[in-house]
């Protein structure tokens, strides 16, 4: 985002700035807008290519490849047709919600992964890391929005998305009004988006709290265990989605530019995870997992945000770029996050940017880390998933951008993420991010 050599005069629509925000809006509405801000530039009345790469691999764990391109053609009359198409492989494997062993046992479970192909989970203590799950899957997106002005000072923007991975779907319709106000130094928006997803596993959808599986060695089992009755499966699991999002931007002076928004999202249908699992441990044998059920989640969901992010140029070479997002929902998590970020133009048309990011979540009030096999019945809804868990995340990145000439732009940048967990024995997830951007705008 660049603010260089632009004056925020009282009558200035302030189009790089604004766009940023705008963008940033709008991804609130749609998941696949969010990898957009990887050719965040500034709209003028050329048409535009954007393509990036991006590398994502945790240590021991998954690895994610994609491709982006972004398309965008100026229709006149400041309308613009965007389009952004996105390719996804997905590779390696993910904590599934069961226990690390403390002991070596033996046997192996058979278990249905998210490719839809049968693997064997190892049961021999952490050696064989029972508790992760291997997985491949590919995902293609297409995302087509329009924008358009209504009036002098209002403009629409309308979107639609489709995604599609080995076992899931998801397609959607979005939309927002903006209208400008006090010589367009301020600027309201509320929308409106809409989503289907549908989730398919190759062996049907568990049941919540069903049986997974009982290990070979387990001494008692709970009054309620049904070991010789697995879950019963059923087809496709169904969700509704609905975001809605109301802000304001304000221009507050020559250099700087603020937004504040709050959204509201409420999901209907299978919200759990079909792959994910939890342990019944008997606590009397030093907590020996003796059952695997899948998990359970409540079948409806409201969310809240509050999201706060300001922009300044410092001087010349140098721009601040802060935000702090505040979300709660009725699962009873609740999560803070700060992002920083500091451009500085060391030379004409280069740059460098550090950025810095922290996280902090707590717990859904159904999570636990195994249930235990005295309970006198099972809980409504459990999860071990450690997404739902309490967590904290730090990253730590770095940035190059180096304009090319007057119509193309290229931008690298590479971040080290840590993830730390307080409720379950899962070691932190370490993981770097690289990603390369190439822009280029047709004369």
């Amino acid at each position: 985002m660049q603010l260089k050599n632009m004056k925020l005069q009282p009558n200035s629509s302030t189009p790089t700035v604004r766009h940023a925000l705008t963008v940033a809006t709008c991804a609130v509405l749609s998941g696949s807008l969010s990898t957009v801000s990887a050719v965040e530039e500034e709209v003028s009345d050329l048409s535009k290519i954007g393509l990036s790469t991006f590398y994502y691999t945790e240590q021991d764990r998954v690895a994610v490849n994609t491709t982006h391109v972004a398309i965008e053609n100026d229709l006149g009359d400041d309308a613009f047709l965007r389009a952004n198409i996105i390719y996804d492989t997905i590779s390696g494997s993910s904590p599934n919600g069961r226990i690390i062993p403390t002991a070596v046992g033996g046997g192996n479970i058979p278990f249905t992964s998210a490719s839809g192909f049968s693997i064997s989970i190892n049961d021999n203590g952490s050696a064989g890391k029972r508790w992760l799950t291997e997985f491949t899957d590919k995902r293609a997106a297409l995302d087509l929005s329009i924008e358009k002005p209504i009036t002098r000072t209002v403009k629409g923007v309308l979107e639609g998305n489709y995604s599609s991975e080995n076992d899931f779907t998801s397609y959607g319709v979005a939309g927002t009004i903006s209208l400008d106000l006090n010589q367009r130094n301020t600027t309201l928006t509320t929308g409106l988006g809409i989503l289907r997803e549908s989730v398919s596993p190759a062996s049907g959808t568990p049941l919540g709290l069903g049986v997974s599986n009982c290990t070979d060695t387990a001494p008692v089992l709970p009054t309620w265990a049904t070991c010789n009755v697995t879950s019963p499966r059923f087809g496709n699991g169904r969700k509704r989605l609905f975001d809605g999002i109301i802000g304001i931007t304000q221009v507050v002076n020559q250099r700087t530019i603020t937004q504040l928004n709050y959204s509201l999202g409420v999901s209907l249908g299978y919200l759990t995870d079909p792959y994910k699992l939890i342990s019944v441990v008997d606590n009397t044998l030093d907590g020996e997992e003796v059952m695997i059920l899948y998990e359970n989640r409540p079948d409806s969901r409201t969310k809240h945000s509050l999201y706060w992010k300001t922009v300044s140029q410092l001087s010349e070479k140098k721009v601040v770029d802060f935000s702090y997002r505040y979300f709660w929902d009725d699962w009873g998590i609740r999560s803070h996050t700060f992002d920083y970020k500091y451009r500085y133009d060391y030379k004409p048309k280069r740059y460098l940017q550090p950025h810095i990011r922290y996280n902090l979540q707590s717990s859904a009030d159904f999570f636990q880390r195994a249930i235990d096999s005295s309970v006198a019945s099972l809980p409504q809804y459990a999860s071990a998933d450690y997404r739902l868990g309490k967590l904290s995340t730090y990253t730590i990145g770095l940035k190059y951008g180096h304009e090319l000439g007057k119509n193309g732009s290229f931008a690298v940048r590479a971040e080290y993420i840590v993830q730390s967990y307080s409720e379950v024995d899962l070691p932190d997830m370490k993981a770097l991010v690289y990603q390369g951007t190439f822009t280029f705008k047709f004369k």
